[in-house]
């Protein structure tokens, strides 16, 4: 969600557009330059506390002291439009929502269906819900959920790369294949991979297996893999541009994709567990454009990774797919869903 918040204040900010950001914590500065976005655009709410939230941690911003600083915020950047990332949680957003006057813009991005969180929206916060102007979904598995929590119908807009960042890197006689995601995080499903590793490294004694992201080294990991630990965005970009398969191994509450789409950009070729959204992210109208296995399936990703060694990728295809999210393609949709809601506020007000 970072990735896709800061992207879009990019691609805004080039095409004469005026974004401003609100968030808990902080903003480095090389982070925002790597999207194109100024640092000077980012006011920080405070502070934030990590909570777990669909799989995975999310942080929040609730209170007194940041609903002062948002409100604040609002006043001094008087936006034509506030556009706020899961207002139904107890956040930054929400509270933004209650706090302006402007014409309000929601982007969904979870997949549970069984979210208690959206189910308890509907009944415990209609004002809240009433008062999102329009409603975007990053994927139909992310709209189907807010259609049957909350009473929404959302228009899908999927996550947004700029394909110009990523270049496929010239090939060297060692194979890789690579892993990016929290180590420690189930969903992610570095386990499914660990255990098809043996059947894998069997075939191919030789392959370099580099496995990045934040956590600790799983206990029995096969001496053959390197793990590299976390890695900055310009790091990312190497480490897909350099690997010959990349693998996606995750076993659920997935809206989008979008690092299938970075490896993708990136030359390599793509093995997937077969969830929906992976599956939509992947299909280009003719057939995935990478390979899909049985989610947490750990022989039928074995089988999928050697079938994508020993077989000829149509790369071209691949980065097609990708630069069809690119942020030209996806930017003008989020504009257009900005004109759409202009002057909500006056004829809400009438």
């Amino acid at each position: 969600m970072q990735n896709h918040v800061l992207g879009l204040a990019g691609w805004l900010a080039a095409n004469g557009h005026d974004p401003q950001l609100l968030a808990p914590g902080t903003l480095d500065p090389q982070r925002a330059a790597e999207h194109g976005v100024d640092v000077s655009r980012f006011t920080s709410t405070g502070r934030s506390l990590p909570v777990p939230y669909n799989g995975s941690i999310a942080r929040i911003a609730f209170g007194p002291v940041s609903r002062l600083r948002i409100t604040r915020w609002l006043e001094a950047s008087d936006p034509e439009v506030l556009h706020v990332h899961e207002p139904i949680t107890p956040s930054a957003a929400v509270l933004s929502v209650w706090a302006t006057r402007a014409p309000v813009v929601a982007t969904f991005h979870t997949a549970t269906p069984g979210s208690r969180t959206m189910h308890a929206a509907r009944r415990l916060m209609p004002a809240t819900v009433a008062r999102l102007d329009a409603g975007i979904a990053v994927s139909e598995v992310a709209a189907s959920v807010v259609r049957r929590h909350i009473g929404l119908d959302p228009i899908v807009v999927g996550n947004g790369i700029r394909v110009a960042d990523f270049r496929a890197a010239a090939r060297t006689g060692i194979r890789r294949v690579s892993y990016l995601g929290r180590l420690n995080e189930p969903r992610k499903g570095l386990h499914v991979l660990l255990s098809a590793l043996p059947a894998i490294l069997e075939a191919h004694p030789d392959l370099d297996v580099v496995v990045a992201g934040d956590g600790t080294r799983p206990l029995g990991t096969p001496r053959q893999v390197r793990f590299v630990g976390p890695v900055t965005n310009s790091e990312r970009n190497r480490l897909l541009a350099s690997s010959d398969v990349f693998i996606a191994p995750h076993i659920g509450r997935e809206s989008f994709g979008i690092v299938l789409l970075e490896a993708l950009a990136s030359g390599a070729q793509v093995v997937a567990s077969d969830l929906p959204a992976f599956r939509a992210v992947l299909d280009d109208g003719s057939g995935p454009v990478g390979r899909l296995f049985r989610t947490g399936d750990p022989q039928s990703l074995a089988t999928e990774v050697m079938a994508a060694l020993r077989t000829p990728y149509d790369a071209a295809r691949g980065l097609a797919r990708a630069a069809s999210f690119d942020w030209d393609q996806i930017g003008p949709l989020v504009v257009a869903t900005y004109r759409s809601v202009s002057g909500a506020t006056a004829r809400r007000e009438a």
